[in-house]
Formats: C-alpha cells, structure tokens, sequence
C-alpha cells in the first residue's frame, strides 16, 4: 500500500486577460488539494505590485495582455522577485525568448492539465 505524502501548500498567481479562461483556471487550479490561487491580473500596469502583496510561490503568466506582453512583465518579475513564472499561452513561438529571459516552464494552452499540475508542484525558487 502506497502512502501518500503530504506536500506543502503551493500558492499561485495567475494573470490572463481572457476572463472566462481566468475563471476557468483559477476554479480547477483551486480544485487540488495543494494549490491555492492567492491572486490574479488581467493586464501588465498593476501586476508587479499585486503579486508582491499575495507572495505566491509560482506566477502563471500568459504572453499577450491588452497593454503589453508576457515577455517585458516576466523581465520585470525576474528583476525584482525570486517567483517561478510558468507562461500559459496559446503562442507556440516565444518559447525560446521566454525560457531565455527566466521561465520556468512554457506550456501551451489547451495541453494536459496535469502537465500543468505538474510544473506548479515543481516550481521552486532559484
């Protein structure tokens, strides 16, 4: 009989500017056991500030927002603040700018959740 073991409570913060795909996120990522969705954004003006006031342990970062892109926003987070970012996006291409510029992890939207699931639990800060 396998016993499980208890991990430690990762918290998250998600910023995306599609709503319902926000909602939908934070709803199935507040569905594990050990995730807690502690904030979220929908654009880059207002982001840094926010995050520093949840202290999430992991950022999920979508690369296109309504008043910049997820690649200046993670330059920034980077700058500043020891979080794993995870960019969540549709855009195969960015891939390698992103991990270059400190991504954790890329993963394209509509992939498997668990994958997802996966990078969150892993994400450690540097």
């Amino acid at each position: 009989m396998a016993t499980e073991v208890k991990t430690k409570q990762k918290k998250v913060f998600v910023v995306d500017d599609n709503r319902f795909f926000l909602e939908s996120l934070v709803f199935l990522l507040n569905r594990q056991e050990d995730v807690t969705v502690v904030g979220t954004h929908h654009r880059v003006k207002g982001t840094l500030q926010k995050i520093k006031v949840a202290q999430p342990d992991v950022v999920i970062l979508d690369m296109q927002l309504p008043d910049g892109d997820g690649i200046s926003l993670l330059q920034e987070i980077k700058s500043q603040l020891d979080i794993p970012v995870i960019i969540l996006t549709i855009y195969e291409e960015g891939r390698e700018q992103a991990i270059k510029n400190g991504a954790y992890a890329y993963l394209i939207k509509g992939g498997d959740l668990d994958t997802l699931y996966q990078e969150i639990r892993r994400a450690e800060k540097a």
